[in-house]
């Protein structure tokens, strides 16, 4: 069976036009995982630069206490209720502090518009 130069041509283009598509699908899916990725790694060395600074402001807050109250037991124990009342308070409102806003920016990663018609820069998170 012998096809029409015209039809051969058509699929020729079809099939370049198939892989090109494979290859676009392959670069945006490795846009947004890598997306994704420096969001992750972001999130990880912001908590732990936090939980550092918060440890020197803690030991220093205890040492400003054991000077008011004369004694570094009373102020590591009051510091250690502040603990207690933030991971409760943090427990309680996980979904509005945690889960939300990290649902939004992978949403905004994973679904924003590629097309860049209107002029807008869609690629800040």
């Amino acid at each position: 069976m012998k096809l029409d130069p015209e039809y051969k041509q058509l699929l020729n283009d079809a099939k370049e036009y198939i892989s090109l598509r494979y290859d676009l699908l392959r670069l945006e899916v490795l846009e947004k995982l890598s997306l994704i990725l420096s969001l992750f790694i972001l999130i990880v060395v912001s908590v732990m630069l936090a939980l550092v600074a918060f440890v020197y402001f803690s030991l220093a807050f205890a040492y400003y206490l054991k000077s008011l109250l004369g004694s570094m037991t009373p102020g590591l124990c009051i510091i250690g209720g502040i603990f207690i009342l933030m991971l409760i308070l943090i427990a309680l409102l996980r979904k509005q502090l945690i889960i939300n806003p990290l649902i939004k920016h992978v949403s905004k990663i994973l679904f924003k518009d590629n097309d860049n018609h209107n002029g807008s820069d869609n690629s800040k998170i």
